[in-house]
């Protein structure tokens, strides 16, 4: 296994860092990074490895940091802003993660988890953080002027960008 050299925000690698193996997606990152970085800068270091980018940006990521012991992935980490060396010092815990992406949606300026692979845009607008009205708003893909229909399920996936629009008719105020 590669092991990558990272730098972190201060500009200044650290070869004495902790070596840190994260599983995200269908892959493996190994690389050392400081002991003081956050735990969600190991996320963040481990999806931009992988190609991907937590969910969502410049927020709390929706995403899941779980431990791992050997291959058994145990409890969700939920203190992701305490730094690694602290969290090593735990004698149960160890250097050894996996990140779960969640199914991350986009609905103009709201973001939520997809309850389902599939969902309709009557149970997309009511998810909690986009809690739009179905009578109120109508839900299109981006750049089209084709509204989906309202109990028509449609496929989502991490990612998923969708445009409500109030009037129903695109191009109005929401």
């Amino acid at each position: 296994m590669n092991v990558q050299e990272i730098e972190l925000a201060d500009g200044v690698g650290d070869i004495h860092g902790e070596q840190v193996t994260v599983h995200v997606a269908d892959g493996v990152q190994t690389f050392r990074i400081r002991k003081d970085a956050t735990l969600l800068e190991v996320m963040e270091k481990a999806a931009k490895f992988a190609g991907l980018a937590l969910l969502p940006p410049r927020q709390r990521p929706f995403d899941v940091l779980r431990s791992m012991r050997g291959e058994a992935v145990t409890e969700v980490i939920e203190s992701i802003d305490q730094p690694l060396g602290e969290y090593l010092r735990h004698p149960s815990h160890a250097a050894h993660f996996t990140i779960e992406l969640a199914r991350t949606i986009h609905v103009n300026n709201r973001w939520d988890v997809a309850s389902q692979e599939e969902m309709s845009p009557r149970e997309i607008l009511a998810l909690p953080r986009i809690h739009l009205g179905s009578t109120e708003y109508t839900l299109y893909r981006p750049e089209s002027t084709d509204s989906l229909p309202v109990d028509t399920p449609i496929k989502l996936v991490r990612g998923t960008e969708l445009e409500a629009q109030r009037d129903g008719k695109y191009g109005g105020g929401c």
